[in-house]
């Protein structure tokens, strides 16, 4: 089975939705000037308290905003792309927890005419075309909301722009009742609110998880989605439901199973992050995290670029912003007085936090997930599964990590395990392909320097009141099959996507030569099962069974075709070499080998006394009989 994860590029995904309920909402308004009705029934009333109309200039400003500015490059956008759309309006529809349900687009000639500050009071034609629009609007937000679910209609409905509140009540004032009857004008139309009410909170989008059939791809606006009554798992539409579907059903009926044990999270917003329509753009908004290292969990922020390698570098100085409280922890505070013992060490997320003296609120988790899952590795994984490593008793661990971007430009983060294994000393280097130009062989220092956390370049001279523990980093933009780099101790990747990357074909048998312990985390079960299939086909070797990994980011990640739980950093698992035909078999040894290997040089007077008795031979000597 082929399951769908929202795993594409976000924006594209984004735009690909909207664009599709646009084109319904194109086809409903051709039915509309052909007075095609359809017979709708009454909608049950939405359970949000009220439908919000926000209206949206288009218009360029010059200059931009700086925050607009920097939006729009962190996107990857260009300036000369948004021209097309200079003076058009976007009306907007959201429920009161920020859910689009449906949008449009007014051109120049309706924006100027009907938003203008002086609307005329006569009846003028772009003024009762700007209303059927806006009627035809929220008839398809009751239709079909993009946000999915079932049709509904809103209880009350609020505008944030005085003009359009004017002409909507002009225009239902003189149209009444004969004209616009409970089916084409709600009642929340007729009583919509004016936007000086109190209580209107600010913008805020709060982006959907995007749910597909699994047989035809099909959207859940348009036609209401079903999960397979075996699974729980799998989303239908109505005339694509699969009966031949039990092999597969009872493996992700099992993998369901594990939702709850994911979900057992300490943090006082577990509720939160952890259900089934959390929207990532609305906690990060929320919750401030829209700079730095968070810049790389947006999903409106295609590419994190910098205008050069200085500013990159300078960048990471500021790893934990806005969290101030965490930064002061991680980057400025002295280390905990004891770290934590290597015979019992920490296994979860209380644990942790307890120990590092952080509140079970802070939101922090997620930038620290990765950095933990390595110590989890280190210190519980593979004593279990290679003890004869010994990793435990190393005093340094040279480390790859393979196709890990978001990891590679997190890399302050990685000072944790300096703090969580003092004793060892970290060198980390970083494979990918697609890095940025200047990351391509370069060597960095994670340091304190006058008691603060820094990423410096190891080509420059080093800072004065540096501390001599440190965490090496090197950085190479090729592929992890042409590397020519010192064995490492330990390989290491996240989100490794086996069957969406063909370069695993070569870099999974250049391990299987190498012969190291190589662990991946990866979002889910069936993806590690995925990944076995690869293996095997690639060198012939397996994958070990997956283990939740009791420090995976808290956010889950939704959309698809499927419920299935899902979590950056969720499974662990690693890879089970094929054995190699040129190994030698162990030789059995003799008894006499065993004996003579254990005998010293001097020998003892037992030792000669049974060489009396048992010959140099181990045979028994004949005595003569007199």
């Amino acid at each position: 089975m082929e399951l769908l994860y929202a795993n594409r590029d976000p924006l594209l995904e984004f735009s690909d939705t909207m664009a599709q309920w646009y084109g319904g909402l194109q086809i409903a308004r051709k039915e509309q000037r052909k007075l095609v009705r359809r017979s709708r029934g009454k909608y049950p009333v939405d359970s949000s308290p009220y439908w919000m109309v926000y209206v949206m200039d288009c218009s360029i400003a010059e200059p931009l905003p700086a925050a607009a500015a920097g939006r729009i490059r962190r996107a990857g956008m260009h300036r000369s792309e948004l021209r097309k759309y200079d003076g058009k309006s976007i009306l907007l529809v959201m429920d009161s927890s920020g859910l689009p349900l449906g949008f449009d687009v007014l051109d120049k000639a309706s924006s100027s005419c009907s938003f203008s500050t002086d609307l005329a009071e006569g009846d003028s034609v772009e003024d009762t075309r700007t209303f059927y629009n806006i009627l035809t609007l929220l008839q398809r937000c009751m239709d079909a909301p993009m946000g999915g679910g079932l049709p509904r209609q809103p209880w009350r409905l609020k505008v944030n722009d005085k003009t359009l509140h004017r002409l909507l009540r002009n225009q239902m004032l003189k149209k009444g009742n004969n004209m616009l009857d409970e089916e084409m004008c709600p009642r929340a139309v007729r009583l919509c609110e004016s936007p000086d009410q109190k209580g209107l909170s600010a913008f805020s989008l709060r982006w959907p998880p995007i749910y597909y059939c699994h047989n035809c791809k099909t959207r859940s606006f348009p036609s209401r989605l079903k999960e397979c009554s075996w699974c729980k798992a799998v989303f239908y539409c109505g005339g694509c439901f699969l009966a031949d579907n039990k092999h597969w059903c009872a493996k992700l009926f099992h993998y369901m199973k594990h939702g709850a044990k994911l979900e057992e999270l300490p943090f006082s917003y577990t509720a939160e992050v952890t259900s089934e329509d959390f929207s990532l753009e609305d906690f990060l908004f929320t919750n401030k995290l829209v700079t730095s290292y968070w810049l790389h969990w947006s999903q409106l922020v295609h590419s994190v670029t910098a205008d050069s390698y200085c500013d990159w570098l300078e960048g990471h100085s500021h790893a934990y912003e806005p969290l101030k409280q965490e930064a002061e922890i991680l980057m400025c505070g002295p280390d905990p007085k004891h770290p934590p013992s290597l015979s019992e060490p920490l296994v979860s997320w209380r644990q942790y936090y307890g120990w590092r003296g952080l509140s079970l609120s802070s939101v922090v988790a997620p930038l620290l997930s990765s950095t933990l899952s390595i110590y989890y590795i280190i210190t519980s994984l593979l004593p279990k599964h290679l003890p004869e490593m010994h990793i435990l008793k190393k005093q340094s661990l040279r480390i790859h990590i393979i196709e890990s971007y978001r990891e590679s430009q997190t890399l302050v983060t990685f000072w944790e395990l300096s703090v969580l294994l003092p004793h060892v000393t970290f060198d980390l280097v970083f494979i990918r392909e697609r890095l940025p130009c200047w990351c391509d062989k370069v060597q960095l220092v994670i340091q304190k320097v006058n008691g603060r956390v820094v990423l410096t370049d190891c080509s420059l001279m080093p800072p004065e009141g540096a501390a001599r523990r440190s965490v090496r980093v090197r950085l190479h933009r090729s592929s992890y099959s042409t590397l020519q780099e010192p064995q490492p101790d330990l390989v290491i990747g996240f989100k490794p996507a086996f069957p969406q990357n063909d370069s695993w074909f070569s870099t999974l048998p250049k391990l299987q030569s190498l012969r190291v312990p190589a662990f991946f985390c990866e979002m889910s079960e069936l993806r590690c099962e995925r990944s076995q299939q690869v293996m095997r086909e690639a060198t012939g070797g397996a994958v070990s069974k997956p283990t939740i990994n009791p420090f995976h980011c808290p956010l889950r990640k939704n959309g698809g075709d499927n419920r299935l739980p899902r979590y950056s950093n969720g499974f662990i698992f690693h890879l089970l070499y094929k054995p190699s035909a040129n190994k030698p078999q162990p030789v059995m040894q003799t008894l006499s080998d065993l004996r003579s290997a254990s005998l010293s040089p001097q020998r003892t007077f037992r030792e000669r006394k049974a060489e009396q008795h048992w010959g140099k031979n181990g045979k028994k000597e004949k005595t003569n009989q007199k």
